[in-house]
């Protein structure tokens, strides 16, 4: 039976902590945290010359939990070889403590998890400007699966693969959920079969999450900056090793490249590239610049809040659903500017006005607005895979095949980052695509 109550010994290391503080200049560090409760950890390692765990402290900010279990896996980790300390996993962990609440498994996970980040970036230390991973622990890989992106397609690949017994690591370097957290957190999903009418972006994440945490998948807050072909993954706290890596970094708004564009983009000055919080343009004048779904439900979101918006777009026509093209044509609140071009945005310390060009006059006109939502389109999230020598379309896409494989062996991707037909749907099904196919190919690597 599992445990609903914290044990002695978990009380105990919670009351009486070991190795508590932070050693100076630390051979190695690693950082984690929780995105859903909030808990981080960080330890510090000394490694003698004959690569033993000569020291390990710990620092922890969240519960009691999470205090006990990095109390004790310092205790359990020191003396040992890096290739002991590596194989500790968070069952390990909740063992030694007699066991552990089942909401509280996590913090087990997050323990482990940053005791191996700090021997990575140990092994990372030591062997910086080397062949790298080649000289590392012979044969050890960090996870069987590691997901880049954590947005809907790669929280499905690793829910699914985790589900299949493989050990997962996400890494997420922005906010959890992609598009549905940065773009449509407060918005219905009505286009996913099957889902509840009222559920929301923020929810539909907040599920996904929940299930990744409770098959034991890592959650780690890391920006990713380069992907090796021998699925050596490079973030800003270390290196981490893959028997499989999957792609699923999705799509970022398209800049115009205007003049004004850059100056009003950060600091809530009066230029974004979508409506996230349509109580923040509560009042305001808005120039909604772009063609297609983004765009129209940009304008669609503010009908009932701004004060005055303006639809420009430099076609004859309105494109996207059949349903939001009329519901903006219909709309009195909305005046469109078809066959209009945004040619500048002007302001001193925000927005004040736009100038536009009218392509059938062929002249310029000024239209004083507080906000403008660039909302062009998206493109492929694909910077940090230029070394790595994936395969892409025209438009920047990464190719894949039915199952979801690069050109690249034992490198997958999915979701938006592969497809511009970006419908969550779609982003789901090719994560649980990926997910089996990965499974069988790491099988076959251990020769199951």
């Amino acid at each position: 039976m599992k445990p609903t109550q914290y044990s002695e010994k978990v009380k105990e290391h919670f009351k009486n902590p070991k190795n508590v503080g932070e050693i100076e200049n630390p051979d190695g560090e690693g950082t984690v945290g929780n995105p859903l409760c909030g808990d981080m950890m960080k330890m510090t390692i000394k490694v003698s010359k004959d690569g033993r765990l000569e020291d390990i402290k710990f620092k922890t900010y969240g519960c009691g939990s999470a205090i006990a279990t990095s109390s004790i896996i310092t205790e359990m980790a020191k003396g040992l070889t890096l290739e002991e300390a590596l194989k500790i996993t968070r069952k390990d962990v909740a063992d030694e403590l007699e066991g552990l609440p089942p909401i509280k498994m996590h913090c087990s996970n997050l323990a482990a998890d940053a005791l191996h980040a700090a021997i990575k970036d140990y092994l990372s230390r030591k062997e910086r400007g080397e062949v790298g991973v080649q000289a590392r622990v012979e044969g050890a890989f960090d996870y069987d699966v590691i997901v880049v992106g954590g947005g809907p397609a790669g929280l499905t690949a690793a829910i699914q693969t985790a589900a299949r017994g493989l050990s997962v690591a996400v890494f997420e370097g922005k906010s959890w959920g992609g598009v549905l957290s940065t773009i449509y957190p407060n918005k219905k999903i009505l286009n996913f079969p099957g889902l509840p009418d009222n559920t929301l972006g923020r929810d539909f994440v907040t599920n996904l999450l929940k299930q990744a945490h409770d098959l034991g998948v890592a959650m780690k807050n890391e920006f990713v900056n380069e992907v090796s072909p021998e699925k050596v993954v490079k973030t800003s706290m270390g290196e981490y090793r893959a028997r499989a890596v999957i792609i699923a970094t999705g799509t970022l708004p398209l800049a115009c490249g205007i003049p004004g564009e850059t100056d009003f983009t950060k600091g809530d000055k009066g230029v974004y590239y979508y409506v996230s919080y349509p109580e923040k343009f509560m009042g305001k004048r808005v120039l909604v610049y772009g063609n297609g779904e983004q765009a129209l439900e940009s304008a669609l979101a503010l009908e009932n809040i701004a004060d005055k918006i303006t639809f420009a777009y430099k076609e004859k026509d309105l494109v996207g659903f059949d349903k939001n093209v009329k519901a903006v044509k219909r709309s009195d609140r909305i005046k469109l500017l078809p066959k209009t071009e945004l040619v500048k945005i002007e302001g001193t310390d925000t927005v004040e006005k736009v100038v536009l060009h009218d392509l059938d006059e062929d002249e310029d006109f000024e239209l004083v607005v507080d906000m403008v939502v660039l909302a062009v389109g998206m493109t492929p999230n694909t910077d940090i895979y230029r070394k790595l020598g994936v395969e892409t379309d025209e438009r920047g896409f990464i190719k894949v095949d039915r199952d979801q494989r690069t050109n690249i062996e034992g490198i997958y991707a999915v979701g938006d980052v592969t497809t511009d037909l970006q419908l969550l749907v779609v982003a789901v099904s090719q994560g649980a695509t990926a997910a089996h196919r990965v499974s069988e190919y790491i099988q076959k690597q251990k020769g199951f």
